[in-house]
């Protein structure tokens, strides 16, 4: 299967893809996974603070310049 998927991708485009790495496939359950997630409610409450935390920095990050990440 892997060797038909690759061959509709072109030439061109794999040799400009350096690293290959096989990942064998995750059971839908185990990705579905029980517990461990986050409701919508808690999940706003972090956003809301860091969006607080930005404002208090005097900037957010979505106006931070690439240059300035490094």
């Amino acid at each position: 299967m892997v060797q038909r998927y690759l061959g509709k991708i072109s030439g061109p485009l794999l040799d400009r893809i350096d690293i290959h790495v096989e990942v064998p496939a995750v059971p839908f359950k185990e990705l579905r996974g029980e517990g461990g997630s986050e409701c919508s409610a808690d999940i706003r409450i972090r956003v809301a603070r860091a969006r607080a935390r930005q404002h208090a920095r005097g900037h957010y990050n979505v106006s931070v310049r690439a240059n300035h990440l490094s």
